[in-house]
């Protein structure tokens, strides 16, 4: 008898973890950029940071593959757990006739075999369009993980457009801030609240806004639309409720939101909305 089958959602827990791990490197490598040049750095000096932070960018990217492999395994366990294991009779764990078996002591999947396992099985296939990407990008994580290729070059936006694409290909369009405030909210940083401390939705919150301020600055104005429905090409205003959230923090200065994106625009059926709040149910 198989034992230790894990849940769906266990994949995709994990999945979502090395998603924001990779998140929060990008996030951080571009803070520390922002703040070396507003000291007024030279333009050599700003570039030679990016040379500096490529072995942080590639590790990233390498994440965001595993994470790519770890949704996909999700998907094919909520099929079927036995269609994750790559199965030779002759190499079955000893004992296994007579007695119970682990989950964990088979061999799985193949990454190259996942994304062929899932289309013969599923009632909703994987497009074209993500299998090219995912052999590029999984092609890509073998030469990082595997050799030292001085030609692969990594930006913060190729990181960027790969968690972004990931996200909207394998959960769904749109729903990285929402995915995102459930990360932060179980995060060592966000999750642990002491007694004294305010709310920690006006810090998560705060968050969210400095994050998609800095990425939405990065993205051409057609993958603004395509990963978070924001046009930056039409007039955005504030958002009162998230500055109500902000003010929940007892020492909130409006100066910390000076460089924040205004996130209420129009939808199609010209009713305004919040990018943020409007996604996360604030």
């Amino acid at each position: 008898m198989l034992i230790d089958v894990p849940d769906p959602l266990e994949f995709k827990i994990a999945a979502d973890n090395l998603m924001n791990s990779a998140w929060n490197s990008l996030v951080k490598l571009l803070t520390d950029h922002d703040i070396i040049d507003e000291l007024g750095s030279k333009k050599e000096t700003l570039n030679q940071y990016w040379i500096y932070a490529k072995p942080e960018l590639t590790t990233a990217l390498a994440m965001v593959q595993n994470a790519v492999e770890f949704y996909l395994k999700g998907k094919i366990l909520g099929i079927s757990p036995y269609l994750l294991i790559s199965l030779d009779p002759r190499a079955l764990p000893k004992n296994s006739s007579n007695s119970d078996i682990s989950f964990t002591r088979f061999r799985m999947l193949d990454a190259q075999d996942l994304v062929k396992v899932h289309n013969a099985f599923a009632t909703s296939r994987l497009t074209d369009e993500f299998q090219h990407w995912f052999q590029e990008k999984r092609s890509l994580r073998n030469r990082i993980m595997h050799t030292v290729d001085n030609a692969i070059s990594v930006t913060p936006d190729d990181l960027a457009r790969s968690i972004l694409l990931c996200h909207k290909f394998l959960v769904g369009d749109h729903l990285w801030l929402k995915a995102r405030f459930s990360y932060l909210n179980r995060s060592p940083e966000y999750g642990i609240m002491l007694n004294d401390d305010p709310p920690c939705d006006s810090y998560m919150v705060l968050a969210l806004h400095r994050e998609l301020s800095k990425i939405v600055r990065r993205l051409t104005p057609s993958e603004s639309k395509k990963f978070f429905k924001y046009d930056k090409r039409i007039e955005s205003k504030p958002c009162p409720i998230c500055y109500q959230i902000f003010e929940k923090n007892e020492y909130f200065d409006s100066k910390w939101i000076d460089e924040f994106i205004y996130t209420i625009q129009p939808d199609q059926n010209g009713v305004r909305e919040c990018i943020v709040c409007s996604q996360i149910g604030a």
